[in-house]
């Protein structure tokens, strides 16, 4: 039997459906190209190869070509004309049940690349065949790449391996995955690891080596927030984007939201409600304006409503409180806690100011300990014993001692700051 003009019916349809593909992906911006293998290569580290042998590969994970990436769209439809005549040979063998050679693939993740048999693989696929025979060599990389991945994806690819390669962070913690979908996240944390880095060396008074920084902020400061967002599920709302993404798109919210708090403290009274309300406002905006691009509207919607979001921050900042001060340690009994977000900051503020004042007075400097337990015992205990002895929280139920503390040396230094001639007397 003749399946000749079989054949070239069906290169004709499938040139044809080519070219719908094409139309389509224009309209839509999405991407139809198949990857060029050189392309992947040159982005994407290679660690080596080794056979693998024989295999079925599913044909829908053959996504790339070694040298026929032009003459073939995603789908493997035939693009050129040119490709005409061995398109038919092989459809003419596989109607006429001829057992044709495996083909040869390069795999790298979970996606194949064409080395020999492109025209076979176009033929297999337009008949809806789901597998075909390959050859395979794998290409060992440090990065997941699936079928689903672009020419453009092959960018943050790039970037992920390099911060892989400098961090070690998938050796360092097997299964980690900061993956990002939005370019430039990278250096972001990169720059975190090296701001953690930094806060940990002044804790310890001395330099921490690079790789022990990186564990440490993953498993004290990234995981944790990360695992908030599992608990959450977060990410079934911003199915696009990534955890990597988020966590850094929390701790800048954060920032604004700790900045707002600390702005909206109230003058003449402790701040409620509408102070915090306040604060989620210009936190929202300042973060919309800082990322124009992002769905800015959505995420801050999430922010705002997200009451576990400041459960966090404040358990976050309550804990690098006393990793700094050593309260806990110094003083088993203390009892400091805030409701508000970015109050910690002004304590460490005032232990700061306490440390000066008792190097002006003792002519030397103060050990920071010293200093911590001379603040606690004689600047803030004393003022919580008055709050406590007046029965003033009771006038203030969502508030805390550590509040009306912040409140009372805030209206002391106003005071004092506008009285004729007045000076602070904070110590």
């Amino acid at each position: 039997m003749n399946y000749r003009s079989t054949a070239h019916s069906d290169f004709d349809r499938a040139y044809v459906k080519a070219f719908w593909r094409k139309l389509v992906s224009w309209i839509t911006k999405k991407d139809n190209e198949l990857l060029p293998f050189d392309e992947v290569r040159s982005r994407v580290p290679m660690r080596g190869q080794h056979y693998i042998g024989l295999r079925e590969v599913p044909i829908e994970n053959i996504v790339g070509s070694m040298g026929r990436y032009l003459d073939f769209d995603r789908a493997f439809l035939p693009r050129q004309t040119q490709t005409r005549d061995r398109w038919i040979r092989i459809d003419v063998a596989h109607l006429d049940q001829v057992e044709l050679p495996p083909v040869e693939l390069y795999k790298i993740g979970e996606i194949y690349f064409v080395k020999d048999g492109n025209h076979r693989v176009s033929v297999a696929r337009e008949r809806r065949q789901l597998v075909i025979d390959a050859y395979v060599t794998e290409i060992d990389v440090p990065v997941p790449l699936t079928a689903d991945i672009t020419i453009d994806d092959l960018v943050l690819k790039q970037e992920y391996a390099e911060f892989l390669a400098k961090t070690k962070i998938n050796l360092l913690r097997p299964g980690a995955d900061l993956e990002s979908q939005v370019p430039g996240q990278y250096e972001q944390l990169l720059e975190h690891i090296e701001v953690h880095r930094w806060y940990l060396g002044e804790n310890r008074k001395t330099a921490v080596p690079y790789y022990e920084a990186v564990i440490s902020w993953y498993d004290d400061t990234y995981l944790p927030v990360v695992d908030y967002f599992r608990q959450q599920r977060i990410l079934t709302q911003l199915p696009k984007f990534s955890e990597g993404d988020l966590y850094l798109w929390v701790m800048e919210y954060q920032a604004y939201l700790r900045e707002a708090y600390r702005e909206e403290i109230s003058d003449d009274g402790v701040p409620g409600i509408e102070a915090a309300e306040v604060a989620r406002e210009e936190a929202g905006e300042h973060f919309a304006q800082e990322n124009p691009k992002l769905p800015a509207g959505k995420l801050i919607d999430i922010f705002k409503k997200a009451t576990w979001l400041d459960e966090m921050i404040l358990r976050q900042e309550r804990a690098a409180f006393f990793k700094r001060t050593n309260l806990p340690q110094l003083r088993p009994q203390v009892q400091i806690s805030s409701s508000m977000l970015g109050q910690y900051d002004r304590l460490l503020e005032h232990i700061n100011v306490h440390r000066w004042y008792l190097g002006e007075q003792l002519k030397h400097e103060v050990p920071y300990e010293q200093s911590v337990l001379s603040w606690h015992d004689n600047v803030y205990q004393p003022l919580v014993d008055i709050i406590r002895k007046q029965g003033v929280l009771s006038q203030f139920p969502e508030r805390t001692e550590t509040d009306l503390y912040l409140w009372a040396v805030n209206r002391q230094y106003l005071m004092n700051k506008t009285s004729p001639g007045g000076k602070s007397r904070i110590p």
